[in-house]
């Protein structure tokens, strides 16, 4: 009975993680599907094309890839496709078609590709277009007919992208929030290492303070994306939004670069038996529940200030402390005023939150 309800709660567990997917993707579904269909009705009624299936592959390709490229891959699309029936078309009346045929005139588009500087999809579109030319008969204009499907393909994807566009900001609230709650865990593991003079626990902290990079990266990138957006399509304009979570994203970064300074300075000092600040394990916790304030919620920024505020005016420095003491509460001092400019407080008025040093 134990190993079936295991089994059951893997089952559930998986079947979560699958729907959870499906409505992540399914705009983009939507999209790449009504892409599709929109350049193939276009290239069989305005070009008279009977059967423009690059049409449908280069909406889906376009489409398909973050909006942030969606541009650039349009480009390489095309790239691609001249690159490989160029060389296709070339080659096929004089050597004929068949198995070396098709690896010669792939090879030799695949180098042009390369020889270009072309990116992956560029690459692999000459490729792929030279087993097409090689492969299939060939027709009257059918070089044209593909060049001219490309260019329909993209443009309806652009379309598409331009006149149904998701929701530009979903993925970087979604990154952001699962960085500042990762962010958080790490300031509790800390205080509980620092409570507890645990330097096991204070390495473990560390360790998730510095996995923590890639997610900011991805946050960033994901800002940048959800920017690209409002870019391409008039139906999206948000600027606010573009400089405010740009802005909390740069004082995160900051913030964190200093709280690993901080968790690493635990680790020694706990290592090497020097005292820490009896209150640090208490104002490590008080950030922590700031930072949940805004994993919560990005928008509470109100509440998350007031909280970082009232921290801030109790992180005077000691200078009896010790070295380990001064550093870390230094460190944890500037970390909180990463994070109020982070949150739109002017530089000069989140430095004067602090008590001054020596006070």
């Amino acid at each position: 009975m134990p190993a079936l309800a295991a089994v059951q709660d893997a089952v559930r567990r998986r079947a979560a993680a699958s729907a959870e997917r499906v409505r992540d993707g399914a705009w983009s579904v939507v999209q790449c599907a009504l892409g599709a269909s929109l350049a193939w009705l276009a290239a069989t009624t305005l070009l008279g094309h009977e059967r423009p299936f690059f049409a449908c592959v280069a909406a889906v390709v376009c489409l398909g890839v973050r909006a942030a490229q969606r541009l650039r891959r349009v480009l390489e699309l095309a790239v691609g496709v001249t690159v490989g029936v160029a060389v296709g078309e070339a080659l096929v009346g004089l050597i004929g078609t068949g198995a070396w045929q098709v690896g010669l005139v792939v090879g030799l588009a695949l180098a042009l590709a390369l020889a270009l500087d072309g990116g992956t999809l560029v690459t692999a579109q000459a490729g792929l277009q030279a087993v097409f030319v090689v492969a299939l008969p060939r027709v009257p204009g059918g070089d044209v007919a593909r060049w001219q499907d490309a260019m329909v393909g993209g443009l309806t994807a652009l379309l598409v992208a331009a006149l149904l566009p998701a929701d530009p900001w979903r993925d970087a609230r979604r990154r952001g929030a699962a960085v500042l709650a990762e962010l958080a865990a790490v300031l509790r593991e800390a205080a509980g290492a620092a409570r507890r003079e645990d330097a096991a626990s204070a390495a473990f902290a560390l360790s998730r303070a510095r996995a923590t990079q890639p997610r900011l990266d991805a946050w960033s990138e994901a800002l940048r994306t959800g920017h690209d957006i409002t870019q391409l399509t008039p139906l999206r304009r948000d600027a606010g939004t573009w400089r405010r979570s740009g802005e909390l994203a740069a004082g995160v970064d900051r913030a964190t670069r200093n709280l690993r300074v901080l968790v690493r300075r635990v680790l020694f000092a706990l290592g090497e038996g020097e005292p820490l600040p009896d209150r640090l394990a208490g104002d490590l916790e008080e950030l922590a529940a700031a930072l949940d304030v805004l994993a919560a919620d990005l928008e509470a920024r109100q509440e998350a200030c007031a909280r970082l505020t009232a921290l801030a005016g109790r992180l005077s420095l000691d200078p009896a402390a010790g070295v380990s003491g001064t550093v870390v509460v230094a460190q944890l001092r500037s970390a909180v005023v990463d994070l109020l400019e982070g949150l739109g407080v002017e530089p000069r008025a989140a430095r004067a939150a602090l008590p001054p040093p020596g006070s």
